[in-house]
């Protein structure tokens, strides 16, 4: 990897399992996330996007959350978020609504977190005028 492209640690960012909920009626899947980011003292808005992807199936962004301090976020909007900040080794939780109901057992979870190279901490490239980075951070999680 070249220098300058990792800004975070994967081991152990995403937990090992995930969970089913119901919340108000609805089923959601959620998964432990852990800011394990070298550069962690940026808005949320720093990450330019988030994919997450289980068993090799993208689910849609617009079905996916953000979750931190009982504060939601959908994935379309994240990188619009200029005073929530995630601190370092901070635990939030992934929830996302899938198509079908996943089987018990173990699944392939991957979450690929985009970001700006702009390093200037409270700054956001609302503009798009930085560079992007992206990291995959990969987990097999138990149902």
């Amino acid at each position: 990897m070249p220098a300058g492209s990792s800004f975070l640690i994967k081991e152990g960012m995403l937990s090992n399992k995930i969970d089913l909920i119901n919340l108000n009626d609805e089923l959601f899947y959620s998964i432990g996330i852990r800011n394990q980011l070298l550069h962690a003292v940026h808005p949320l808005g720093w990450f330019r996007s988030i994919d997450l992807t289980i068993d090799n199936k993208s689910i849609p962004k617009k079905d996916c959350f953000f979750e931190i301090r009982g504060q939601w976020i959908c994935f379309t909007k994240m990188h619009t978020i200029t005073d929530i900040f995630w601190y370092i080794m901070e635990d939030a939780r992934i929830y996302f609504r899938f198509k079908s109901m996943l089987a018990s057992g173990s699944h392939n979870v991957e979450c690929k977190i985009t970001a700006s190279t702009l390093e200037v901490g409270m700054q956001l490239d609302l503009a798009g005028k930085w560079p992007k980075r992206s990291q995959v951070v990969t987990q097999i999680v138990k149902l």
